[in-house]
C-alpha cells in the first residue's frame, strides 16, 4: 500500500508566525462599485417602501453571489482532483516533458534505476543505498522520520492544518493544507500506477532492485519504484514552497523535511536511492501543477455576476472574463 508524505507539525505551527500576504493571487479583485459590496455608510441607505424593499433584495441576492465566489482552493477538493486528471494528461505533462529541468533529471534517474537493475550484483543504486546505510544506520529517530510518511499522519496534519487555518483566519495556511491535499491525490494516483507497472523488488530481503517482478522470491517485497514517502514529501513541500514563496525559510524547511523522509527511506532498506530521486521529481512537478492551478497562469474565467449599483438605482447581471 503506498503511504503519502506530509510536512511535520512543525512547519504547520510555524508558519502561523508569518505575515499573510495582502491579497492572494486567485482572489479575484472585484467588479462591483464600492456602494454594492459595503454594508454601512449613508450612501447606502435604502429608502422606505417598495423601492426600499426592492433595493434590499437585491443587495441581499448579491450577497448571497458573493458568498459562493469562493478562491480556488476552498473549492471541492474532489471536483477539483478529477479536473487536474484532465488539465495534467492534455496540458501539464506534454508542458512538462518539453521542459529540459524535468525531462533531463526523470531520464537520469529512470537510466540510473534501469542500469542498475541490469547490474548481477545490484550495480551503483545498492552500492550507494549501502553507503548511505552505513553513513546514517537505521535507528529509531529515522523510523520517527519515516513515520510522517504514514497515510494516517499525512492526513491528519494536512486536515489539521487546514482547520487551524480557518480558525486563526490565516489563509495561507489554509490554502497550502487545502492545495496539499489536492496534490497528494493526484500524485498518489500516478505514484501507485508507477510502482504497479514497474513491479521493483525491495532491498530489503535481498532484493537487488529488479524490475517487473510481478510474482517475487519469497521473504521479497515489490512496489519499490518510485518512492512514494518522497513523492508525497515533495510534492507538500513544493506546495508550502509556493504558496509561502513571500518566506524564503518555509521553502528551506520544506525541502530539508522532504530531503530527510527520501534518505529514512534508504537507511530503512524501503528503497533504493534512484526510487527517492525519481518520487522526489514526480513529487515536485505535481506540486508545482497545483499552485500553478490557483494562480490561474494563463487561464481565463467567465462567468455571470449580479450587479447593483444603489447611487444610481440600477440592477442586473454583467458577464465577467479575467485573465
Amino acid at each position: 500500500m503506498t503511504r503519502w508524505v506530509s510536512l511535520p507539525a512543525v512547519i504547520v505551527c510555524v508558519a502561523l508566525s508569518t505575515t499573510r500576504l495582502a491579497a492572494q493571487p486567485s482572489d479575484p479583485p472585484s467588479d462591483r462599485p464600492e456602494s454594492a459590496t459595503s454594508g454601512s455608510g449613508p450612501s447606502q441607505s435604502a429608502p422606505a417602501g417598495a423601492d426600499g424593499h426592492l433595493q434590499a433584495g437585491l443587495i441581499s441576492f448579491a450577497s448571497g453571489a458573493d458568498s459562493m465566489d469562493r478562491p480556488y482552493w476552498r473549492t471541492n477538493l474532489f471536483g477539483r482532483f478529477f479536473k487536474d486528471q484532465k488539465y495534467l494528461v492534455t496540458t501539464w505533462w506534454p508542458r512538462e516533458f518539453r521542459r529540459p529541468a524535468f525531462s533531463s533529471s526523470l531520464l537520469a534517474g529512470v537510466a540510473f534505476a534501469a542500469s542498475s537493475s541490469a547490474s548481477a550484483d545490484g550495480g551503483m543504486d545498492l552500492e550507494l543505498g549501502r553507503y548511505i546505510r552505513n553513513e546514517s544506520p537505521a535507528s529509531r529517530s529515522w523510523r520517527r522520520v519515516s513515520d510522517l510518511g504514514n497515510a494516517a499522519t499525512g492526513a491528519a496534519l494536512i486536515g489539521a492544518g487546514y482547520l487551524l487555518g480557518r480558525w486563526s483566519h490565516h489563509d495561507q495556511l489554509a490554502e497550502a493544507s487545502s492545495l496539499s491535499a489536492e496534490a497528494l491525490l493526484s500524485a498518489g494516483l500516478y505514484c501507485t500506477a508507477l510502482k504497479s507497472l514497474s513491479a521493483r523488488s525491495r532491498p530489503a530481503s535481498g532484493g537487488l532492485g529488479d524490475f517487473f517482478e510481478y510474482h517475487p522470491d519469497a521473504g521479497q517485497v515489490g512496489g519499490s519504484f518510485p518512492s512514494g514517502h518522497a513523492t508525497g514529501a515533495f510534492t507538500v513541500a513544493t506546495v508550502f514552497a509556493g504558496v509561502y514563496a513571500d518566506h524564503p525559510w518555509v521553502s528551506w524547511a520544506a525541502y530539508g523535511t522532504a530531503g530527510l523522509v527520501g534518505v529514512s527511506r534508504v537507511t530503512l532498506r524501503r528503497h533504493f536511492p534512484s526510487d527517492v530521486l525519481v518520487g522526489a521529481i514526480l513529487g515536485h512537478s505535481v506540486g508545482r501543477m497545483v499552485v500553478v492551478r490557483q494562480r490561474g497562469s494563463g487561464e481565463a474565467v467567465a462567468r455571470v455576476e449580479p450587479f447593483v449599483d444603489l447611487a444610481g438605482q440600477e440592477a442586473g447581471v454583467v458577464w465577467v472574463r479575467r485573465w
